[in-house]
C-alpha cells in the first residue's frame, strides 16, 4: 500500500534561494512529509520540483497552505496521488493564494 504523495512545483525567491528552500523544507519536515525526490533547476528561474509522502492526505494538503503562505516564492503546480475533490481544491486555493 502506497502512502499518499504530493508532487509541488516551486518557483523560488531570486534574493534568497537558499533562503526559501531551506523554509520549505522544514515545514516539510515539521508537517510529518517525508522527501522522496527533489530536483532543481536553476537555469528555469531557480525551480524547484518536489515528491513527498504523508500517512494521511490532510498533511499533504497543510504543508500545501503553509507554503502558499509564506516566503516569496510562487506555487507552479501541487498534483496529489489520490482523486479527490477536496485535494483538487487545495492545490487550486494555493495556487490562487500564491498569485
Amino acid at each position: 500500500m502506497s502512502l499518499p504523495s504530493l508532487q509541488l512545483a516551486l518557483q523560488l525567491d531570486r534574493a534568497d534561494v537558499f533562503g526559501s528552500l531551506e523554509w520549505v523544507l522544514a515545514n516539510a519536515r515539521r508537517t510529518g512529509l517525508s522527501l522522496q525526490t527533489m530536483q532543481f533547476d536553476a537555469s528555469r528561474a531557480n525551480a524547484v520540483r518536489l515528491v513527498c509522502e504523508a500517512p494521511m492526505v490532510e498533511l499533504l494538503q497543510l504543508f500545501v497552505r503553509r507554503v502558499a503562505h509564506g516566503v516569496d516564492l510562487e506555487i507552479v503546480d501541487a498534483e496529489f496521488s489520490e482523486d479527490v475533490d477536496t485535494l483538487d481544491d487545495a492545490a487550486q486555493e494555493a495556487a490562487a493564494l500564491a498569485a
